[in-house]
């Protein structure tokens, strides 16, 4: 039950009491009037109206310690209550109680600690409900007082009656008008209440900003049609492309967006095929689709879900192009109750998102848990594979295409899983930045190469600087001090760890990419862009960065000996490098034809099988001593066992 609904069914009933009890209050006022022949004095109702508010403010107190929610009751209670004492002490009733000893102080005693419990009522009880004990304590002497008054005034007021003193029969019908209007304060009361219930049910259910259906009301709507029998469709949508609105153009331009997707959503598919949109939150829609009994239906309305985003949107003076990926399932088929399908479209939505940023529609595929459920036992091995030392290495070298020897070798990660056998670098990777062990695998990478560097130097071997590869959450300002600290406790110089960063990453992570990479070569870092040529850096962006080392991809290389485009390309690419303070590496060098082009155009290294796979730390030392008179121009490339392709 919503706390809205609660709230109302709590909150009608007491006004509904109030309203009885006024009403026998003047039922019974209205029978005493007519016992004391219309003379009974006011002053007897006002003192007894004064203890029954104490009362009921006192109790409201107590109810409210158990129930926080009836702090409005607290307030309004204190108002009524306050609104008693200017009666008693400055109307004609306080000329009556001026008789009885010592009535009046009491009365002004009692509405000075009333006064002064005002600060903590309003500014503390709402959010400390325990000091309502201490508030009670401080009324306590003056309810006693109070109820002594109302009893010695109601005798009093007997005497004056006997006396035939016809002001108390004026007071008393002064009392009616009250009740009265308390009678009709009460009732619009209620009537505020309840529309007030209204207004926040709807508010509950609905999202604020485009006033479709929100993720509460939607998720109420999947567990009721799970509960029937009639086969319908969940459609998960997020945006293509509104990120970038956001980012460009503003947050108001982004909120003006959302409101024309979700009326161009709702006006084109709610009204005519009986759909339910509802937004999930940011740029997350959900379709609720009635009445589908196969995936065609399925795949007609998400086309058209897909042809109505790419539509230019024009929002005030902009023009905004998102698209759509979507992810689909159907009841019962692919689940049956609101958790299950919900999941799996989510699954599915996030598989259409690979795509991004076309538009893509995607049903939900069962091996698609398969694939989530190795990337769960992928994940959990990982940690323990860290632990370990189940992991391990490999290395390639990277050749001085000038005299054959090499410069410098890259790290590789390997792992043999014993259910799903070799798990490539590149899944390693999203599975440990996907559940965020990427920092620490990292750190084991970083380690692990150190420890190699220091046993190939306790072998005689000269030290080769290892260069490896980082991760998108590697990206941090402390990683400079990390790789030195990880040097120092191997007792190895600095610059022995050579860090490679991918293209595409860099310029993804832009903003973090020009914080964490100056850092790298403060520290003495010596830092590559790796796979050069495939991404989306801009020249201006790559004159930013303090790259030394630029690595073209082995696309471009492989292609050079028969695509003058290509080797276009390359002779630019290695122009632009140098240009710029680099040194040029070529990747995926296997033909020597392309490794003497590379050569006669100053291309400073090359990496590739023409050279050697990559090979265990046992067999870079026997390479490293074959490669001193070794000349790749003039034999062919020397074989030594791989651990596979890179």
């Amino acid at each position: 039950m919503s706390i809205l609904r609660f709230k109302e069914l709590w909150l009608t009933p007491v006004v509904l009491i109030f309203f009885i009890s006024a009403i026998f209050s003047l039922v019974q006022l209205r029978q005493s009037i007519t016992i004391l022949d219309n003379r009974y004095g006011t002053s007897v109702w006002s003192l007894f109206q004064l203890k029954t508010e104490l009362h009921r403010f006192n109790d409201t107190l107590t109810i409210y310690r158990s129930d926080n929610t009836a702090y409005r009751e607290v307030t309004a209670r204190y108002d009524i209550l306050w609104s008693r004492f200017p009666v008693l002490l400055k109307g004609i009733d306080a000329n009556q109680l001026v008789k009885i000893e010592g009535a009046l102080p009491s009365i002004q005693s009692a509405f000075d600690q009333i006064k002064a419990l005002e600060p903590s009522i309003f500014t503390q009880l709402q959010h400390t409900p325990s000091i309502s004990s201490d508030l009670q304590q401080k009324l306590e002497p003056h309810i006693r007082t109070i109820e002594k008054l109302a009893l010695d005034n109601y005798h009093f007021n007997n005497d004056f009656y006997n006396r035939g003193d016809r002001r108390v029969s004026e007071l008393q019908q002064q009392l009616i008008w009250l009740m009265v209007g308390l009678i009709m304060s009460g009732t619009l009361l209620l009537i505020l209440i309840i529309r007030e219930n209204r207004i926040n049910r709807f508010q509950a259910e609905h999202d604020s900003l485009t006033g479709i259906p929100n993720r509460a009301f939607f998720r109420r709507e999947l567990t009721r049609r799970c509960e029937g029998d009639e086969p319908f469709a969940l459609h998960l949508i997020d945006l293509n492309g509104f990120k970038d609105v956001n980012d460009t153009l503003g947050h108001h331009t982004g909120d003006l967006l959302l409101k024309s997707v979700s009326d161009r959503l709702t006006n084109c598919l709610d009204q005519t095929h009986d759909c339910l949109t509802c937004r999930l939150g940011g740029d997350e829609f959900a379709i609720l689709q009635p009445h589908v009994n196969d995936t065609h239906e399925l795949d007609h309305i998400a086309a058209e879900i897909i042809q109505l985003l790419e539509e230019d949107f024009r929002v005030e003076e902009h023009q905004c192009l998102i698209g759509a990926s979507i992810g689909s399932v159907q009841f019962p088929n692919h689940g049956d109750n609101a958790s299950s399908l919900l999941t799996r479209a989510d699954i599915a939505m996030y598989k259409a998102k690979e795509s991004a940023p076309f538009s893509r529609h995607q049903i939900f595929d069962f091996i698609m848990d398969e694939q989530i459920n190795r990337r769960q036992i992928l994940q959990m091995d990982l940690r323990e594979a860290i632990e370990h030392h189940k992991l391990h290495l490999a290395y390639q070298p990277i050749i001085d295409l000038k005299n054959g020897r090499p410069v410098y070798l890259e790290a590789l990660l390997r792992w043999e899983h014993p259910i799903y056998g070799f798990v490539s670098p590149l899944e390693i990777i999203e599975v440990a930045e996907q559940h965020g062990i990427a920092n620490t695998l990292g750190y084991w990478i970083i380690c692990e190469a150190c420890r190699q560097i220091r046993e190939w130097s306790d072998n005689s071997m000269k030290p080769l600087p290892v260069a490896v590869n980082i991760s998108p959450s590697m990206h941090r300002p402390e990683l400079g001090s990390l790789i030195n600290q990880a040097l120092e406790e191997h007792n190895l110089p600095h610059g022995l760890i050579w860090i490679e960063v991918t293209e595409d990453t860099t310029m993804q992570m832009i903003q973090e990419t020009q914080r964490t990479l100056p850092l790298l070569k403060k520290s003495g870092i010596h830092i590559a862009l790796d796979d050069f040529g495939t991404g989306l850096s801009s020249l201006s962006h790559l004159q930013q960065l303090p790259v030394q080392t630029l690595k073209i991809d082995r696309s471009f290389i492989k292609k050079i000996t028969q695509n003058q485009v290509s080797w276009a390309l390359v002779k630019n690419m290695i122009t632009i490098g140098h240009d710029l303070g680099m040194h040029v590496v070529a990747e995926g060098i296997e033909h020597r034809e392309e490794a003497e082009l590379l050569t006669e155009h100053n291309c400073d290294m090359g990496q590739g099988y023409l050279f050697s796979k990559p090979l265990t730390p046992e067999d870079i030392i026997s390479f490293c001593n074959s490669a001193k008179d070794f000349n790749y121009l003039h034999s062919a490339a020397i074989n030594y066992t791989a651990l596979g392709d890179r």
